[in-house]
């Protein structure tokens, strides 16, 4: 697979191509609906194209970048790369590609450096300036330019149409089995190992703390089981994310507790699939309390599969 970052040097190894355009921010139902589409087209290359950093940055639609992206650019890397495409371009997000032309940008970009023959577009997407570049521009383009347009049907989840927005709103409200439905898989992040206050350990229940990039999505506060994806393996773990208000604390971290693992994590990525909310985060009387409480909940995260 072809990862592109810079169309200005490259030189398409493909006579013609089927692509479709979009920021898959999340890469849900909807878009491997895209994806899948795509992949049935009988072309030298299938193409996803999508932006980085994320168009709402640029554009000033969101003040601040904490808990925008439900993926980081790693991670929708990762995504991508399970699918048998040729090539995924990240094109640069700027002022001046938001300020293009629909036209333009699919002469150029599409059509010129990318040879596009075919064009898969979802229901309601759209591209350049003042979102001219929805279905019914490029099924007028195409009988001039010469290439098939296709539109994919919005994907439902629970009644209205799958969108990032619904999968963000649900991760916020702890609703972690149904934003998964969304997605069609298990929400994920990925951070670096950290050293923390170190008090799981003094009390059995010894955790990975993660640093983890501000622009994630972090679930709501509260205990998960989860998969701790490390090393090509996969732990029964559970997860707390929260300020820890038994011992007082007042940011809030993310802490993972690996089911029958025993090692040195410090300075490792941990990646973290979130399977079900168990309970709220609360304070609890005592170390005590709190301990037994553990316990429970991992009798209930040793009965996930991994």
């Amino acid at each position: 697979m072809h990862i592109i970052h810079d169309l200005s040097t490259f030189e398409p190894p493909w006579t013609s191509c089927a692509l479709t355009p979009g920021v898959f921010d999340g890469l849900h139902r909807g878009h491997r609906a895209l994806i899948q589409r795509l992949l049935k087209k009988k072309v030298d290359a299938r193409i996803l194209v999508t932006y980085h950093p994320h168009p709402d940055l640029v554009l000033g639609k969101r003040k601040d970048p904490e808990g925008y992206e439900l993926f980081t650019y790693e991670e929708k890397l990762s995504l991508f790369q399970s699918y048998p495409l040729e090539a995924v371009v990240f094109l640069p997000f700027t002022v001046e590609l938001a300020r293009m032309t629909a036209l333009r940008y699919l002469k150029e970009i599409l059509l010129g450096k990318l040879r596009a023959k075919n064009i898969v577009i979802g229901y309601d997407q759209c591209f350049g300036r003042g979102r001219k570049g929805d279905y019914k521009f490029l099924k007028q383009m195409s009988r001039r330019y010469d290439f098939e347009v296709d539109r994919v049907k919005a994907v439902r989840g629970f009644g209205p149409v799958i969108s990032s927005s619904q999968i963000r709103t649900y991760l916020k409200q702890g609703l972690i089995e149904k934003a998964a439905n969304l997605l069609g898989h298990d929400y994920f992040l990925t951070g670096t190992v950290v050293r923390g206050f170190q008090r799981g350990r003094l009390i059995g229940f010894p955790t990975a703390n993660l640093e983890v990039p501000r622009s994630k999505v972090i679930p709501a506060e509260g205990v998960y089981t989860a998969k701790a994806e490390w090393g090509g393996r996969y732990y029964r773990a559970m997860v707390n994310i929260g300020t820890n208000p038994t011992f007082e604390g007042k940011s809030v971290s993310v802490e993972a507790h690996l089911l029958d693992f025993d090692g040195d994590l410090y300075g490792q990525q941990l990646r973290i699939h979130f399977r079900k909310h168990i309970r709220n985060e609360i304070k609890f009387s005592s170390v005590d309390d709190l301990k037994s409480r553990l316990e429970k909940d991992r009798i209930i995260a040793r009965k996930l599969k991994v």
